[in-house]
């Protein structure tokens, strides 16, 4: 039997109710076996899971023999450029912590095999209980440019350490709440973020990343029959910056709060002023004069508090 990805996806969650089962995961050595209670664990075991589950329900598939780049499983053996199947798992939670691929060998795959780009991943939020039991909270299927995001110094969300450029992380797709960087809208968006990106690993610099564009254009042409307009990742970059919206409108509320406390201390200003005029006595004098100094006082720093308001408003408006 020949399933999609979507059917796999289809029969697992409203089918066989995935979401409604609890498992454990048993380890034997011996005469003795253990529940175990390492979360780290499950991720890993999820993918053997369902080519088991694949195997039981007599699902056909092709499992990638190259464990370091998607896919896991081609379910059409016979054409592997299509119905390409890689699955993920992650606590759910945390955040995703799970790798898409290094990003050196992803972006010279999709530059010689775009249909790699067509890959569903199959994703399962799990949870473990203390004692060990197993729940699938959430299953998704994805594209790989609805799982990633840009990040604050590089063009693509990656593990980069002591400036070497690693994987491909994902971001988190799944959640309602404004984080700092956006999910990528589009396939093209996603395709600007990697090529940029090429220009700032340094073998890669070096190499293709002038003419990567131009050579992944001409393949995905050969591939699909049409042509991917890719924009420029400057042109885009800001769309996705959520961090940069956030101090913007948190710089606003602080520059209307200042001016707003202005406007009440100008206020005091002028009632003090009021009352010298108005005054009878000399005590009601004193006590306006008082007031007045005080006022002056504070309308000085509120207006070199509107000042610092301003200038931070500028840096981010601009």
């Amino acid at each position: 039997m020949r399933l999609s990805a979507q059917e796999i996806y289809n029969k697992l969650v409203n089918d066989e109710h995935i979401l409604e089962l609890e498992g454990q995961i048993r380890f034997y050595l011996g005469d003795v076996n253990i529940i175990v209670k390492q979360k780290d664990v499950v991720g890993n075991i999820m993918q053997e899971w369902l080519q088991g589950w694949l195997d039981a329900r007599g699902i056909e598939y092709a499992p990638s023999e190259n464990t370091q780049m998607p896919p896991d499983f081609f379910l059409k053996p016979n054409d592997k450029t299509k119905d390409l199947l890689e699955v993920k798992a992650f606590n759910r939670n945390g955040s995703p912590g799970f790798d898409i691929a290094d990003f050196r060998m992803y972006a010279s795959e999709i530059l010689e095999k775009p249909y790699m780009l067509d890959v569903d991943y199959l994703i399962f939020g799990y949870d473990m209980s203390d004692d060990g039991i197993v729940t699938i909270k959430d299953v998704w299927l994805k594209k790989v440019w609805q799982i990633t995001r840009r990040m604050e110094n590089y063009p693509i969300n990656l593990q980069v350490k002591e400036g070497v450029i690693h994987k491909i992380r994902p971001g988190v797709w799944y959640s309602e709440r404004v984080t700092d960087y956006a999910i990528f809208e589009c396939l093209e968006d996603f395709i600007s973020a990697i090529e940029e990106t090429t220009f700032k690993e340094p073998k890669l610099r070096s190499s293709v990343a002038s003419t990567w564009l131009a050579v992944f254009q001409r393949n995905y042409r050969a591939w699909c029959g049409e042509e991917l307009n890719v924009p420029r990742w400057n042109d885009i970059k800001d769309k996705y910056d959520l961090v940069t919206d956030k101090k913007r409108e948190k710089a606003r509320t602080k520059l209307e709060m200042a001016l707003i406390q202005k406007q009440k201390i100008e206020a005091r200003v002028l009632r003090y002023q009021q009352d010298m005029i108005e005054a009878r006595t000399d005590k009601q004098k004193e006590r306006a004069e008082e007031g007045l100094e005080k006022a002056m006082n504070a309308l000085e720093t509120s207006l070199q508090k509107v000042a610092d308001a301003q200038i931070q408003y500028d840096i981010w408006a601009n």
